[in-house]
């Protein structure tokens, strides 16, 4: 029984995301009562919702159907013209089928994203970060990428310079980083900077990073530089004021008892009495770090599957001050992913393992303290396996230094 089926539209704009609601009437074109099923077809099908999706009618009768689209706001709703078809099919002749057909117009969105894959690199001028540009919009996204940094000690060149990426993809830039000026003496110091990928017209993405530049000259170097300065100093001034002064007495006194025909030789050496205070010296412990403190190794290692990641922590015991001389990055599998190793929630060194060889020892310039209570946290996000019959990734680090009583 055949049956008739027209849009109350035929083209329709709508926007990834939105809704919009038009009307079928469908017309019974028989001379008997109909039972119509209503199916939508066609690419847009998971977009469309009728109401009702059954009709029955008498013969020369006919019934509104609500239709309602929603394309979703994601990359795989292409921009552009898109066919609406709904098929009305008859229960007792389901061979005799309506098509109704229209157009919808689907609008284009943009939606580009920045992700610093090294949130914090530390280096004495130089580090190379690592940033996703990611396209979430339903068109192809080009940018180009620029370094903003309001300080201006910092300088860069971008591999490439700019990146096509298609819809629901991502493409990988590497930005080579390079500090304006050397940092010669005190502590090291942070530098903030952003990373903009912009196109003429649309809005600008935005990822934050940080260059931590360390001093070639460290302030623990200038510390006991001057300590043992001060040591000399005082050793010498000692010398002059009560030593030497004491020997030559002595020296005196033994020629004087030994008459005008007896010469004294004094050999300063044997003169200077070990057991004899020396005024204005200090004594010095070389032993104090042993007493206060003891030998500290941990070993923290993670097995995580591939596409996921972990976590695992050593706490500083109470009433204890931890000082970590030595880090080693250890990747026997050669697996690949990004690690850190963080005080509680602040990443301190990030790696990454596709870039190691194995075993990675960290060149640090000074320890990293610890206090009471304070976190030491390494984490793990598994991104390729290396030796397939284990399964997931087995990276470890191993942490060396001093636990101090506090």
């Amino acid at each position: 029984m055949a049956a008739q089926a027209q849009f109350s539209v035929s083209d329709l704009e709508l926007q990834p995301g939105d809704t919009e609601t038009l009307q079928l009437t469908v017309t019974n074109l028989g001379n008997r009562t109909e039972t119509f099923t209503i199916i939508p077809a066609g690419l847009v099908a998971g977009w469309v919702r009728l109401s009702p999706p059954v009709v029955t009618l008498f013969g020369g009768s006919s019934e509104i159907v609500t239709v309602t689209l929603r394309p979703p706001r994601l990359p795989s709703t292409a921009a552009g013209s898109t066919p609406l078809t709904v098929r009305i099919i008859p229960q007792t002749e389901p061979d005799e089928v309506t098509v109704a057909e229209s157009t919808v117009q689907i609008g284009a969105f943009h939606d580009r994203r920045v992700l610093a894959l090294q949130p914090v690199m530390r280096g004495h001028r130089r580090a190379t970060f690592d940033f996703l540009v990611e396209n979430h919009g339903n068109v192809q996204a080009s940018c180009r990428l620029h370094l903003i940094d309001t300080s201006q000690r910092l300088d860069g060149d971008f591999d490439p310079p700019a990146v096509g990426v298609e819809p629901g993809a991502k493409s990988v830039a590497r930005l080579r980083l390079k500090a304006v000026h050397r940092h010669w003496r005190s502590q090291a110091r942070a530098l903030p900077f952003s990373i903009e990928a912009d196109q003429q017209g649309f809005e600008t993405a935005v990822a934050e990073a940080t260059f931590v530049q360390t001093a070639i000259v460290p302030e623990t170097i200038e510390r006991n530089l001057a300590g043992v300065v001060a040591v000399v100093l005082l050793a010498a001034l000692a010398w002059f004021v009560v030593a030497k002064p004491a020997i030559e007495n002595v020296a005196k006194d033994a020629v004087g008892s030994g008459g005008s025909s007896a010469t004294a030789t004094t050999n300063p050496g044997d003169a200077t009495d070990s057991s004899l205070p020396i005024e204005g010296s200090v004594p010095i412990d070389n032993n104090s770090a042993a007493v206060n403190g003891e030998a500290f190794s941990q070993r923290l290692v993670l097995r995580v599957a591939p596409s996921d990641s972990d976590s695992l922590q050593y706490v500083v015991p109470s009433g204890k001050l931890l000082r970590i001389t030595d880090v080693m990055l250890q990747n026997p599998n050669l697996d690949s992913g990004a690690a850190t190793l963080s005080r509680d929630d602040v990443v301190l060194i990030p790696w990454r393992l596709e870039n190691s060889t194995g075993n990675e020892s960290v060149a640090l310039v000074s320890p990293l303290v610890f206090q009471s209570g304070e976190k030491v946290v390494f984490t793990f996000a598994c991104s390729g396996v290396g030796d397939p019959t284990v399964g997931a990734c087995v990276p470890a680090v191993l942490l060396s230094g001093t636990l101090i009583n506090n």
